[in-house]
């Protein structure tokens, strides 16, 4: 990987983790504490191994683990949110009101179940891929993949921390009570899971856009035609669920597309 982009990786985490610590000393959380020891050990055993081939993927390993903590680091720290202007863009772009407005989710339980599996899926597409390439570690396209997720991750904590924003609907368009099978099961899993301030970028949007292109890039084409559809329902469910603005979305997509392009294969 991209020595570069490992240590300013692991500069932000240790930014975020002592934001997070001090946040928890004024409020004590016993659950986040013991969340935040285990990343503090986790992240000196990354520092420690950050020229091994194991790096990406215990790199992923650290961002995933502290992503709970930004949700005290959100309530101790952030006393103004991005949400208002994020909507402001929004609503320039898509005819007056943000994107998720024009959607009702409500009245189309069966549409919103098959969204509610797609965004849920989110999470076997990136620790598959994540996986698969841990397992191809040696290999010169693994550092490859893990140089762009990373850089992904970086991009987004970034995002995260200079315009925090807990996105539409937990703000001006909350749940109205989704009908279906799955759906309300999703709808309160990530209400009990989000922390306040991760959505600009959508790392939805750019983080299965971009091992979906990854894998087609890599040879990896049936796999890549399977995931999609998968990939654009999806990024659709962060717009019909109301979990992010157009804007979002679009900034994903580019960092998509930035990761796609740092990420080639040097010729010459």
């Amino acid at each position: 990987m991209n020595r570069t982009l490992v240590h300013t990786t692991l500069a932000l985490l240790a930014l975020i983790l002592a934001l997070a610590a001090l946040a928890l000393i004024a409020a004590p959380q016993p659950q986040s504490l013991a969340l935040l020891a285990a990343c503090l050990i986790l992240w000196g055993v990354v520092y420690r191994l950050r020229a091994s081939a194991w790096n990406g993927a215990l790199l992923f390993a650290l961002i995933w683990l502290a992503f709970p903590l930004l949700k005290p680091l959100n309530q101790h720290w952030l006393h103004s949110h991005a949400d208002a202007l994020l909507a402001t863009a929004d609503s320039r772009l898509w005819g007056g009101k943000p994107l998720p407005a024009w959607f009702h989710y409500e009245a189309h339980p069966a549409l919103t179940d098959l969204l509610a599996a797609c965004y849920f899926a989110f999470f076997p597409i990136v620790l598959g891929g994540v996986a698969y390439y841990a397992w191809r570690r040696r290999e010169p396209s693994a550092a490859r993949f893990y140089n762009g997720l990373i850089g992904i991750y970086l991009a987004g904590l970034a995002g995260y921390l200079l315009l925090p924003a807990a996105g539409p609907a937990f703000t001006t368009l909350p749940d109205q009570g989704a009908g279906g099978i799955l759906a309300p099961a999703v709808i309160a899993i990530v209400k009990d899971g989000v922390t306040g301030m991760d959505v600009f970028p959508s790392l939805h949007t750019a983080l299965t856009l971009y091992i979906t292109a990854f894998l087609w890039r890599d040879g990896k084409r049936k796999t890549a035609l399977l995931l999609a559809p998968v990939t654009a329902g999806t990024i659709a469910a962060t717009i019909w669920l109301r979990y992010h603005y157009g804007v979002d979305d679009l900034a994903g997509l580019a960092l998509a597309l930035a990761a796609l392009y740092g990420s080639r294969e040097k010729t010459g």
